[in-house]
């Protein structure tokens, strides 16, 4: 089998154990189909903590371009690629927030073109609740916001969000429960 016969999508585990021994060895190709299997989750794990289209894709370009130049000492422990490489994005949004504190406005969120096609009322509406959401998690402790944010916007499982950061099951149960419930306080307050 060769690396471009995997199709560029969502592989099975038999498979990425298989692409990530490639890529370890230094195929291009099979870390390209890597890339392609988790650039999307990567990307909304680290724009859903920076709020910023082109900082996310300059953070998410840093962290695959930080994996390729790695991915020779990663070792296969039994955990799955994608937790390697959300420790990766993870880092490089905490690198990114040590070096400039700078936060996105209301105003330069909202300040693309309007698609011609598309209803402007709905767009400014779903902008408002991204940036609503996005201030609410802000309020949560960062354990709270890595949890809810790979639960429900990366669909990571309990165990593989476990497996992410280093925490038992248990734990990551008892701070998606609390961060959901101060999320729905924060939000209810802002609301009410």
């Amino acid at each position: 089998m060769k690396s471009a016969d995997i199709v560029h999508t969502a592989a099975s585990p038999t498979q990425e154990v298989w692409l990530v021994q490639r890529a370890i060895s230094g195929d291009a190709e099979a870390f390209a189909s890597l890339y392609d299997t988790y650039v999307d989750r990567v990307y909304r794990f680290i724009f859903f903590r920076v709020g910023e289209s082109r900082l996310a894709e300059d953070l998410t370009s840093q962290t695959f371009l930080k994996a390729w130049e790695s991915v020779g000492r990663y070792q296969i422990r039994g955990l799955p690629f994608a937790a390697w490489l959300f420790r990766i994005a993870r880092n490089k949004v905490i690198d990114n927030y040590r070096v400039s504190k700078e936060t996105v406005s209301l105003e330069a969120a909202l300040s693309t073109q309007p698609d011609p096609n598309g209803r402007v009322d709905e767009k400014v509406e779903g902008h408002l609740e991204i940036e609503q959401l996005r201030v609410a998690l802000r309020r949560l402790t960062e354990d709270q916001r890595q949890v809810l944010t790979l639960k429900f916007i990366e669909g990571l499982s309990t165990k593989e969000i476990s497996q992410i950061t280093g925490k038992q099951e248990g734990a990551i149960r008892a701070l998606q429960m609390r961060g959901l419930q101060a999320l729905a306080q924060i939000l209810g307050a802002a609301n009410g």
